[in-house]
């Protein structure tokens, strides 16, 4: 009598050990997803000896912020069309200069929380052919659009 109740309790024992290991239930769960915020740009200029009218593209200098808590890849930078190229010095009138920007294909990493990283994009700034010949010597401040992505 004693056996048999022994396995009757090692039994019980056993199959509560069993459901407490494949309990199961359902429910659901929130989360929120952040929000991004623009990649700033800033003292974003043409190195000074390299560009002519009409000439080919040259490399553009530019100090570049990530405010976002995670990084971001910059893929492409463009002409940022509603603000105006801004131009000091030169030796004569250079107003509204024909500058172009693109630069396509770009894996440029900016990490969470960057603050003024100096960049330089090689080949992505052209002065039109008819740039005016008072622009010879001058700075131009080029405003730029990053566009990115996160790694």
């Amino acid at each position: 009598m004693a056996v048999a109740t022994t396995l009757v309790l090692t039994a019980a024992v056993g199959g509560a050990a069993f459901a407490a290991w494949s309990s199961s239930g359902t429910g659901s769960g929130t989360a929120a997803s952040g929000t991004a915020t623009a990649l700033t740009t800033s003292a974003t200029t043409a190195p000074a000896s390299a560009a002519y009218p009409g000439g080919p593209a040259v490399a553009l200098a530019l100090v570049a912020s990530n405010p976002n808590g995670f990084p971001v890849r910059v893929t492409s930078i463009t002409l940022d069309t509603a603000r105006p190229v801004v131009v000091t010095g030169g030796s004569g009138t250079c107003t509204a200069p024909p500058v172009a920007v693109s630069a396509t294909g770009l894996s440029i990493n900016l990490a969470a929380n960057a603050s003024n990283v100096s960049l330089t994009v090689p080949g992505a700034m052209t002065l039109g052919a008819s740039t005016p010949s008072g622009c010879q010597g001058a700075t131009f401040t080029v405003p730029v659009v990053l566009n990115g992505q996160t790694p």
